[in-house]
């Protein structure tokens, strides 16, 4: 089967919406007096935080404001983040299996390890790569292709699995096959118009397809 698996991390292996919805809120509140929606927020992806930062309150105001940001998320992550059991189930039985695993995360560095580090996640990890450690961000293949070139592995090995148009498209860019994670996506409604080879509605769901590949070549 797949001989790399790479992992979006938001909604994908923690659900992460509500503190993230909640710190650019109250940074857009605060410095841009301004409101703003999840879908309004959600349009914003793709690049890190400090770029999404920028972009809601301008270059002048952005260092302050990215401070706050951090501030927030690192306050409330206990209380708006929740890893999702059963995918990190998936996470361990991949690693007895011996298949290599990534992360490619739109998030920063910075926020990624306090979310890595808070539920003991970059174990379950062969390499890391964060939104601001890539030239172009998703949905630009840029990095999926350097986890692909880091290991050493051909497009037809491995798997990306993702919540959003962005993972998709990142993946295809790539040529790689893509798996659309719908169990807290924010895309569950245009999950049609979104092209991927395998989609799962839940994290049970996925584990038995996962079990059934490796277990039969096994």
């Amino acid at each position: 089967m797949f001989e790399l698996v790479i992992w979006d991390l938001d909604n994908t292996v923690i659900g992460s919406s509500r503190l993230l919805w909640g710190a650019f809120q109250w940074v857009a509140e605060r410095f841009a007096g301004r409101s703003m929606t999840p879908r309004d927020i959600v349009s914003l992806y793709g690049p890190p935080e400090d770029v999404v930062i920028e972009q809601i309150v301008g270059r002048e105001k952005k260092d302050e404001a990215l401070r706050a940001f951090y501030e927030f998320y690192e306050q409330e992550h206990d209380r708006l983040v929740t890893p999702f059991p059963e995918v990190l189930e998936i996470l361990e039985y991949l690693r007895r299996k011996g298949v290599k695993q990534a992360l490619f995360t739109s998030k920063g560095r910075k926020s990624a390890s306090i979310t890595l580090r808070r539920f003991n996640l970059e174990r379950l990890f062969d390499f890391v790569l964060c939104g601001d450690e890539v030239r172009q961000a998703k949905p630009h293949p840029d990095g999926v292709v350097r986890i692909l070139e880091h290991f050493g592995v051909p497009p037809q090995n491995a798997l990306y699995v993702g919540d959003s148009p962005l993972d998709a498209q990142a993946a295809h860019g790539a040529q790689v096959a893509f798996a659309l994670a719908l169990w807290d996506s924010f895309h569950r409604a245009e999950a049609a118009r979104i092209t991927a080879e395998y989609v799962f509605a839940t994290p049970r769901e996925m584990f038995l397809w996962v079990r059934k590949q490796y277990e039969e070549e096994g």
